[in-house]
């Protein structure tokens, strides 16, 4: 019985060409590459509360973004203990 299977997925043209640098650049194997980020995805769904997981899309009306460009840019500066906290 053969140990490995082939999966077939659509990715857009701009994720394989970052794929085929990536791997060409540190001379690594796509479907290792591949699994491993699959591997590492479906540990992290298992391990993490959803929340954890922010879309990776945010879409907002007009008023709602004027809103959010206002707050951020209205922001107080970070607080010595949240500099430390960033830092590590």
């Amino acid at each position: 019985m053969p140990t490995d299977a082939q999966v077939s997925a659509t990715i857009s043209a701009a994720t394989k060409d970052k794929l085929d640098r990536f791997t060409e650049q540190l001379g690594l194997k796509k479907n290792f590459v591949v699994e491993q980020a699959l591997l590492f995805f479906m540990e992290s769904r298992r391990e993490l509360p959803d929340e954890a997981f922010i879309p990776t899309r945010l879409v907002l009306d007009d008023d709602r973004f004027d809103e959010l460009v206002e707050r951020l840019e209205a922001a107080a500066a970070p607080t010595d203990r949240m500099v430390e906290l960033m830092r590590g």
